[in-house]
């Protein structure tokens, strides 16, 4: 008894539309796999490129305190020549005055000039002459002036002159 049109065939354990599912489903899943590797290789990559530039950060970082440092010293070198300029021209065009004011017939052995203080050694031909040609710019210009004069063979006076300022806070220096 036969009650089919057509003849039986084997019927497939998948059909065609589940099949194209299947294979759908696999390559998604390839593809997310694959994607997933991806990214973790991107991470591995970001933390080594993060712990580079850490690195490179903090080679920066001690660069830039050396270069303050070194900038830093360079600066107080500039200002402490700057300093030692000043005072050589402040000192140039005090010697420069001082010579000015010694008279011609006064003449000069030694000159020590300090800070607050000046000790001219010279000869004079009259105590008279030093102290009115000499003494008394000198007097105008420090708070004390003391000079001490010795005869020569020759009838001249050898004279020390010993000239201070008094500092800011009253003392002697």
């Amino acid at each position: 008894m036969k009650l089919s049109f057509i003849a039986p065939r084997p019927k497939p354990f998948l059909s065609l539309f589940s099949k194209m599912w299947v294979v759908f489903i696999g390559l998604m899943s390839l593809f997310m796999i694959i994607f997933n590797f991806y990214i973790v290789i991107e991470m591995s990559s970001f933390k080594h490129g993060v712990v580079d530039l850490t690195k490179e950060r903090e080679r920066l970082e001690i660069k830039i305190d050396e270069d303050d440092e070194t900038i830093g010293l360079i600066l107080r070198q500039k200002a402490i020549s700057e300093e030692i300029f000043s005072n050589n021209t402040l000192l140039k065009e005090s010697m420069k005055n001082l010579f000015d004011l010694v008279p011609d017939q006064i003449t000069l052995k030694k000159v020590q000039m300090e800070r607050n203080s000046l000790v001219i050694y010279g000869t004079s031909p009259t105590q008279d002459t030093f102290n009115f040609l000499l003494a008394a710019p000198l007097k105008s210009i420090f708070h004390t002036s003391n000079t001490t004069f010795y005869l020569t063979k020759e009838g001249w006076y050898n004279f020390v002159s010993i000239n201070k300022i008094i500092g800011e806070d009253g003392m002697r220096e």
